[in-house]
């Protein structure tokens, strides 16, 4: 079989392909090299980085959970812990919560194999703005406020794996080139 969180979706009949498509909980989705995203990561465009991170982020705000079907406010962690699961068994890396504080709405999350940054070869700055776009998008949703995301080591730059810091915009540091780099102040 595929994995032990698939396999569920399989059993249970909500993982489809009919038509030439896949489905999971009637939400379409592809399968995708990760050279095609890694080749993106390592263009180091700050223009386009941002442009991908917010139209993830609303995405994931807007729609995906909705389509999966995940309510914090009756799920709360089991729903988080439920999108974990899913981008964990996508193939995205092992996500991990390193630390949660709900009523700030903080977060950091580490991902240990992160696949995409594997890939990226002589990048100077963290390449994961994919996973930045998801995490903001699942922890705005999960905070109930907005909340942004910032790569702060990456397995691109050599480091064992990557870690994400999550928290509302006007919380992070903008005289930290990584803040300045990844998010885009108005």
């Amino acid at each position: 079989m595929l994995n032990s969180f698939f396999d569920k979706f399989i059993f249970t009949s909500t993982l489809t392909y009919k038509h030439n498509n896949f489905f999971l909980v009637n939400m379409p989705f592809v399968i995708l090299p990760v050279q095609v995203l890694a080749r993106i990561a390592e263009k180091g465009d700050k223009d386009l980085n941002n442009e991908l991170y917010f139209a993830v982020k609303d995405s994931l705000k807007t729609s995906l959970r909705k389509e999966l079907q995940i309510d914090f406010g009756v799920e709360g962690d089991k729903g988080l812990e439920f999108m974990e699961a899913f981008f964990t068994a996508s193939g995205w890396g092992k996500i991990e919560r390193a630390d949660l504080d709900f009523e700030k709405g903080h977060a950091i999350v580490s991902v240990s194999n992160s696949i995409v940054a594997a890939q990226c070869q002589g990048v100077k700055a963290p390449v994961d703005t994919f996973l930045r776009g998801f995490l903001a998008g699942i922890f705005s949703t999960y905070f109930k406020k907005d909340v942004d995301c910032v790569e702060t080591k990456c397995v691109a730059l050599n480091e064992q794996h990557c870690e994400f810091v999550i928290k509302p915009l006007a919380e992070f540091n903008f005289e930290h080139k990584v803040s300045r780099d990844q998010l885009k102040v108005e």
